[in-house]
């Protein structure tokens, strides 16, 4: 740990900007593995549950459940179900309906999925600039003691690589990371406008079967 620690201190002062950014890739990245469970974000039992009382044309029930379950495909089917209730009940209305509902839910799937790539591009370019200001130390003490200080010199090449390793072994994780949420998002985005357009149908089904009654 002692030795981490003075590696940590030869990186010079950019090491700290570039700890709090692996900090916090990391604290996104549990986040959001947490966040993007399809389970979480698509309760089965749920929407099950709610597509038992559609089947059965009882609308308000369904939305009742709808609302009872905090996540991504609840919320966005309780948008299309209120509505269809408030008298929004034509095939197009319900796609508007849809469409508003998933502006306000698709975003939190996103998330902090751009955070992670903004620091997959930042953390890179900060162990740069630890690589230009050790490498100005190298000049600097050329220009003064030429070769007689070994010591020095080697201290701010120490700097120079240490601070390009650690801006990069935060940035390619974060690169992984970030293109591995973004498929994840897109994949939920999909499933979600496939639960959109099943319940669109089944809505509109319901309002043909009440109009003919």
């Amino acid at each position: 740990m002692e030795y981490v620690i003075q590696i940590f201190q030869k990186g010079g002062p950019l090491m700290y900007p570039l700890l709090f950014l692996g900090v916090l890739a990391v604290a996104f990245i549990i986040e959001r593995s947490f966040s993007l469970s399809f389970k979480r974000c698509f309760p089965v039992k749920k929407i099950e549950e709610i597509d038992f009382y559609l089947k059965e044309g009882r609308v308000p029930e369904a939305l009742t459940v709808a609302k009872s379950s905090n996540s991504v495909a609840t919320s966005l089917i309780a948008g299309i179900l209120e509505a269809f209730i408030k008298g929004r009940r034509s095939e197009n209305d319900l796609r508007l309906a849809a469409e508003e509902a998933a502006r306000m839910e698709i975003p939190k799937l996103e998330g902090y999925v751009n955070a992670m790539g903004a620091i997959a591009a930042i953390a890179p370019i900060l162990g740069f600039l630890g690589t230009v200001t050790g490498m100005i130390q190298v000049f600097e003490a050329l220009s003064l003691e030429g070769l007689s200080n070994p010591e020095l010199l080697s201290k701010g090449i120490s700097q120079a690589l240490i601070t390009t390793a650690f801006g990069l072994s935060i940035a390619i994780p974060s690169l992984a990371a970030y293109w591995y949420f973004k498929s994840k998002v897109n994949f939920l985005v999909t499933q979600l406008e496939s639960l959109a357009v099943e319940l669109v149908y089944q809505l509109t089904n319901i309002e043909q079967k009440g109009s003919e009654r």
